[in-house]
């Protein structure tokens, strides 16, 4: 079994070194490592129940008993080496990852929904007003992730209140999932090859990830990254820069997907209600992501429009309520986009999990 990391949120935030409160109470990541040399529980035990004085037997009965103890679990002083996999490596197939913006599971409620809303932090009391998770709608569409085991990633961005992390992993049920960083996390259906990395790309906008185990052995990984671009003013050129500079050194091939809030009026994003006119920040960010050697994922592999946000808004999109902007992307390097879709797609003005819906790519090695 390859080396796994593993991180958890705990309560109370505290330490789990020191025991003092973190910089950052909304949570704290543990670090679950394993012990070098460490033999299963099952070998002491078993060498203890076959323990016995070989000089008062015949040696033929000695040595039966040494196979025995060997096949039980070997010898506890001389451990059998780590298998390691090597970083940034894929095994033959394809692998899937998706991102979604949850919007801490509020939801967005429909033009003519009445028995929930998408104004509240509610999803507990039933006494008062439930949002979206209060309704269990989200859940179903992470239902969806769960049941697709090719999907060896998923990015969440907002995730807060409802939709944690916590909460999240409790309907996937991964292996880990990341604490957040300004609502950024990552979850990994076969844990991380290494300790996740958490670091900042100014402001409050993350870059959350590691190398993401794509089969239960851990036998291969992929580096893979979430992240969510909220720059102040139009400076998503100076955040995309600095996403680059952090990127350049990982191992290639890797992965970035998310919520990174840039469009232009394209093919893939083309102009509706609402959709807003060309920013020079966000079409700055783009070229420099694509003469990074970066390839859009849902540009490679679709001939129209790719929208991702904002899902039932009056007055917006075509028909009324439809999505209007390309702002989710999977970004990827030195890797073949195969295939990709969207999930949590509501009718244009009907009920939506998110304002958001669910990006998913399937990828190969080149």
């Amino acid at each position: 079994m390859a080396e796994r990391h593993d991180v958890y949120r705990t309560e109370p935030h505290c330490c789990l070194i020191c025991g003092k409160p973190t910089i950052t109470p909304k949570q704290i990541i543990g670090f679950n490592l394993p012990l070098t040399g460490r033999r299963p529980a099952g070998t002491l035990a078993c060498m203890s129940r076959w323990r016995i004085r070989l000089s008062i037997i015949p040696l033929a009965t000695a040595f039966a008993w040494t196979i025995l103890i060997l096949a039980c679990g070997g010898s506890p002083t001389q451990p059998a080496p780590p298998n390691s996999p090597k970083v940034g490596t894929a095994p033959t197939g394809t692998f899937k990852v998706a991102t979604w913006n949850i919007r801490s599971g509020m939801g967005i409620a429909g033009f003519s929904t009445t028995n929930w809303t998408s104004n509240t932090l509610n999803c507990t009391d039933r006494s008062q007003p439930l949002n979206a998770w209060g309704m269990g709608l989200p859940q179903a569409e992470l239902g969806r992730i769960r049941d697709d085991q090719s999907i060896v990633a998923f990015a969440v961005q907002e995730a807060w209140n409802c939709g944690n992390p916590s909460n999240i992993n409790s309907v996937l049920g991964f292996r880990t999932i990341t604490g957040e960083r300004n609502g950024t996390a990552l979850a990994a259906r076969h844990g991380f090859a290494s300790a996740p990395t958490y670091v900042s790309v100014g402001g409050d906008d993350w870059i959350v990830g590691g190398p993401v185990c794509l089969d239960t052995s851990c036998s291969a990984s992929v580096p893979i990254f979430s992240t969510h671009w909220t720059p102040p003013g139009d400076a998503f050129g100076r955040v995309a820069q600095r996403t680059l500079e952090v990127l350049s050194g990982m191992p290639s091939p890797h992965v970035l997907l998310g919520d990174l809030n840039v469009y232009r009026i394209d093919t893939w994003n083309p102009e509706v209600p609402c959709t807003g006119a060309d920013v020079a920040g966000r079409v700055e960010a783009i070229q420099r992501f694509e003469a990074g050697g970066y390839v859009d994922a849902w540009k490679t592999t679709q001939g129209g429009e790719g929208w991702t946000g904002m899902a039932t808004r009056n007055g917006c999109g075509v028909p009324n309520g439809n999505l209007f902007k390309r702002i989710d992307y999977v970004y990827i390097r030195n890797l073949r986009a195969v295939a990709t879709t969207r999930l949590a797609r509501a009718a244009p003005g009907a009920d939506a999990t998110s304002d958001h819906v669910m990006l998913v790519a399937e990828l190969a090695r080149q």
